[in-house]
């Protein structure tokens, strides 16, 4: 017996080196939202400038070290880290790659560039077809690399916000529809010139709810000003998504050393996310069961935020309210799914628990 665990432990360490299960795992993820995108509900739907355009949030995930991960040579200990990006349409997500791990500290910029280049090398727009749209935070900007997609054929787009040593000139400013409710907030619209690249733009915004002020750089210059803005806002639903795989899927450390090991990881935990989302949107569809319970704390802290506005003499910039709620995966939900599964049980004898987690809380 004890031979046969050995056996199986030491093949299932075997396969988290073989970069073919990599590609299958990849090609695997990619296909489940190819073939399952159009059943999801847009999140973006009501904004009519996003029709058709790719929206992505990018950033990197840090899980803990494997455990027989190598020292730096500093003899330190590197965490795990690999870029992300989450489909702001859908909510899908997908593993981008390797920053670092195994004793070598990385930057998640260069694995996004190179690994986004090679993408569009070999795509071919077709007409009518936007530019995808990427957005970051202030580490993922590279003016030269921007302005060069800019100026290719088959070209991406950013938005991140201004860093704080930045000191960009403004070429000219901009007028913008003030009756839009989505501009509600913005303070200027400008195009600026920084350390020779081209000419980006700078969207100034002021939070009506809370009157703090943002800066948002952008190569996007065909939406309005305060669409820019809620954009960027929408970026925080990639940290949401990695709150979940931390604390519900409990996805906090690396599996094995090397980087084909920890891009199978990745590769899972973006599978298992994608999984358990389709999974639910088909309860709501087939049986009638969304997360009510949440659905009725969003609304309720929608009116608190409102009320504490008002307060203060301020209000809540309409177009949040447009943005539908984004339903985090519940640990009630996550629970009874992971039960139903080591259980073995069919799906028609799960439904009742399934409806009980998703109900209230309990």
């Amino acid at each position: 017996m004890a031979m046969s665990v050995e056996c199986e432990c030491a093949s299932f360490f075997d396969s988290l080196h073989q970069e073919r299960r990599s590609h299958v795992l990849d090609q695997l993820n990619r296909e489940l939202v190819l073939r399952n995108k159009v059943s999801m509900p847009d999140l973006l739907r009501n904004f009519p400038h996003l029709k058709g355009v790719p929206v992505f949030a990018v950033d990197g995930h840090h899980v803990e070290h494997a455990v027989h991960s190598p020292d730096d040579p500093k003899g330190e200990k590197v965490s795990a880290n690999n870029l992300y990006l989450l489909c702001l349409h859908t909510g899908f997500m997908c593993n981008f790659g390797v920053v670092q791990g195994d004793g070598r500290h990385g930057h998640e910029l260069p694995v996004f560039r190179g690994r986004l280049e090679r993408q569009l090398s070999g795509y071919k727009a077709r007409r009518g077809q936007h530019p995808p749209i990427f957005i970051g935070d202030p580490a993922f900007v590279d003016k030269v690399f921007w302005t060069r997609m800019a100026m290719t054929k088959v070209s991406a787009r950013f938005i991140t916000r201004t860093k704080a040593n930045m000191k960009p000139i403004v070429y000219n400013s901009m007028a913008w529809d003030t009756t839009d409710p989505v501009n509600d907030g913005v303070e200027a619209d400008e195009f600026v010139g920084i350390d020779g690249a081209m000419a980006m733009r700078r969207v100034r915004y002021r939070d009506p709810e809370t009157g703090t002020r943002y800066e948002f750089l952008t190569s996007v210059d065909d939406f309005p000003p305060g669409l820019i803005a809620l954009l960027y806002l929408a970026r925080w639903r990639i940290e949401k998504v990695f709150d979940t795989t931390k604390n519900k899927l409990e996805e906090t450390k690396g599996w094995a050393v090397g980087a084909t090991a920890q891009d199978i990881r990745a590769h899972l935990v973006a599978l298992t996310h994608n999984l358990l989302l389709l999974f639910r949107e088909t309860l709501g569809r087939e049986h009638g069961i969304k997360e009510e319970k949440v659905e009725r704390k969003h609304a309720e802290q929608l009116r608190e935020r409102e009320e504490k506005a008002a307060a203060s003499g301020r209000h809540v910039a309409p177009a949040q309210k447009l943005l539908p709620a984004v339903i985090q995966l519940t640990a009630q939900f996550v629970r009874a799914v992971r039960n139903g599964i080591l259980g073995q049980v069919r799906l028609k004898d799960v439904l009742g628990s399934l409806r009980m987690a998703m109900f209230a809380y309990l």
